[in-house]
C-alpha cells in the first residue's frame, strides 16, 4: 500500500469512527481538525479527499474544519483561508511602526 493510499485510508476510517461516535453516544462536536494529512496524496485523490471532508461535514452535522495544507488548490476549495504568513507579516510591521512611535 502507497503512502497516499495509507492516509486517505487513515483519513476516512478516523472520520468513520467519528460519525459513529456522533450517532451512537449523543457527543456532538461542531468543529473537526486536521494536520497536513493530504501530503502524500496524488492530485486526483486530493480532489477525493477534500469531496470526503465535506461528505463528513454534511453527514456528522458538523459547522467546520479546520485544516492546515500547503496544496494551494485544495486552500482554494476551503470556504475561507486563515494566512499566518499574512497574519506574521502584518504583526511584524505593527511592532515597527509600534517601536518607530516609541522613538518619535
Amino acid at each position: 500500500m502507497s503512502g497516499g493510499e495509507r492516509t486517505f485510508i487513515d483519513a476516512c476510517l478516523t472520520r468513520a469512527i467519528a460519525l459513529y461516535l456522533a450517532q451512537n453516544t449523543g457527543r456532538r462536536f461542531d468543529t473537526l481538525f486536521s494536520d497536513e494529512a493530504d501530503g502524500p496524496l496524488d492530485p486526483e485523490h486530493k480532489r477525493m479527499f477534500m469531496a470526503m471532508k465535506r461528505e463528513v461535514l454534511r453527514l456528522g452535522g458538523y459547522r467546520q474544519e479546520f485544516f492546515i495544507t500547503q496544496t494551494p488548490h485544495l486552500a482554494a476549495m476551503a470556504d475561507a483561508i486563515i494566512d499566518l504568513d499574512a497574519m506574521q507579516v502584518d504583526a511584524l510591521r505593527d511592532v515597527a511602526l509600534v517601536a518607530e512611535e516609541a522613538r518619535t
